[in-house]
C-alpha cells in the first residue's frame, strides 16, 4: 500500500458497489497525508497544495466525513451560483483528493467542469485613462509598485507575489520568474523606467530584510483591486493588466514569439537561450522598443 495513504486504513465502505461510499474517521491525519502526497507524488507547488487541502477539508466537514457521489453533489450545490472558475477549482480539488489520492475514480467519474464564459470584452481596458484613474486610488508605495509591476511584466497574479528580490535585476529592469510547474514555465520579462522608480521607493520604505519582493496580506491585496476598479469605473485585476500588456505589445508591433517569452509561454530551450549574456541584452532592447505604450505616467 502507498505509504502516503496510511489514513485509508480508517476508511470503511458503507454502501454497495453501485453507489460506493467511504467514511473518513481521522480527518486530521487524512488531510496531513494528502498534503504529503501532493507535495512528493504530484510535485505541486505550496500554493496548490494548500488550495487542494482547503477544498478537501471543506468537503469532508460538509459531508461529515462521508465520501460519495451524493456527498459531492450536495457539496457542489453550494457553488452553482458562483463563478465558473470557482466551481471548477472545487472539481479539480475533489478529483485530486478522491480520484488520485484515495484511488477511487469511480466516485468522481462524470462530474464535469462548468463552461467558462467569454468575458474578454468586459475585462479589456478601453483606454489608458482608466489605468491612470485606477492607479490614482493607491496611496501606499507597496501598492503602487505592485500595480506598476503587473502593468509592465505580464506576470500572473501568483507569479508576481512569489517573486524574490533576487529574481529582479534593477540594472536591466529584468525579471526571471522561478515559477516552474508542470503546466507553466518560468519566463523572462522586463519593466519600464517608471515602474523602477516606484519599485525603488517601495524597497527603500521596507523595514525588514525578507527575501520576498512584495510582502502583502491577502485581504489587503484583494481590497486594493476593489478600490482600483471602483476609482477606474471598470474592473481592473492582475489578469486584466496581463491582457492589457499583451495586447499593447502586439499593437505596437512586437512579434508574437517575443511576448510569448515575456509571458512565459515559450519552450524551455528558447527561454534558456535568452537567460544570460548578450541574448538577454538583445531581449531587453526588444522589450524597450515595443513597450513605449506601456508607460502610464508619460
Amino acid at each position: 500500500m502507498n505509504p502516503y495513504r496510511a489514513a485509508l486504513q480508517a476508511i470503511y465502505p458503507i454502501a454497495d458497489a453501485r453507489n460506493i461510499a467511504l467514511r473518513i474517521s481521522n480527518l486530521e491525519k487524512t488531510i496531513s497525508d494528502f498534503a504529503v502526497y501532493l507535495t512528493i507524488d504530484e510535485r505541486l507547488t505550496k500554493r496548490m497544495v494548500k488550495q487542494y487541502q482547503y477544498i478537501a477539508i471543506r468537503f469532508l466537514k460538509h459531508s461529515k466525513g462521508i465520501v460519495s457521489r451524493d456527498a459531492i453533489r450536495s457539496y457542489l450545490q453550494g457553488y452553482l451560483s458562483m463563478k465558473p472558475s470557482t466551481y471548477n477549482n472545487q472539481i479539480k480539488g475533489l478529483k485530486a483528493f478522491i480520484m488520485r489520492y484515495l484511488g477511487r475514480p469511480e466516485i468522481v467519474f462524470g462530474f464535469r467542469k462548468a463552461p467558462l464564459l467569454n468575458n474578454y470584452e468586459e475585462t479589456v481596458l478601453s483606454s489608458k485613462e482608466q489605468l491612470r484613474l485606477g492607479f490614482s486610488a493607491l496611496s501606499g508605495e507597496r501598492e503602487k509598485a505592485i500595480f506598476m509591476f503587473y502593468k509592465d511584466s505580464g506576470l500572473k497574479c501568483s507569479e508576481l507575489l512569489e517573486l524574490a528580490k533576487s529574481d529582479v535585476d534593477s540594472s536591466l529592469r529584468s525579471v526571471k520568474s522561478r515559477h516552474n510547474t508542470r503546466t507553466k514555465r518560468a519566463g523572462i520579462t522586463f519593466y519600464t523606467v517608471d515602474t523602477e522608480k516606484y519599485l525603488q521607493k517601495y524597497l527603500a520604505s521596507r523595514k525588514d530584510d525578507k527575501e520576498r519582493l512584495f510582502r502583502i496580506d491577502k485581504n489587503v491585496f484583494y481590497r486594493m483591486w476593489i478600490e482600483v476598479s471602483r476609482k477606474a469605473g471598470t474592473k481592473i485585476t492582475p489578469q486584466v493588466l496581463k491582457k492589457w500588456q499583451s495586447a499593447n505589445l502586439g499593437e505596437n508591433g512586437c512579434p508574437d514569439r517575443y511576448f510569448d517569452i515575456f509571458q512565459g509561454r515559450a519552450p524551455r530551450p528558447v527561454l534558456a537561450k535568452y537567460y544570460t549574456g548578450r541574448e538577454l541584452l538583445r531581449l531587453k532592447s526588444i522589450y524597450d522598443r515595443f513597450s513605449e505604450g506601456l508607460k502610464l505616467l508619460a
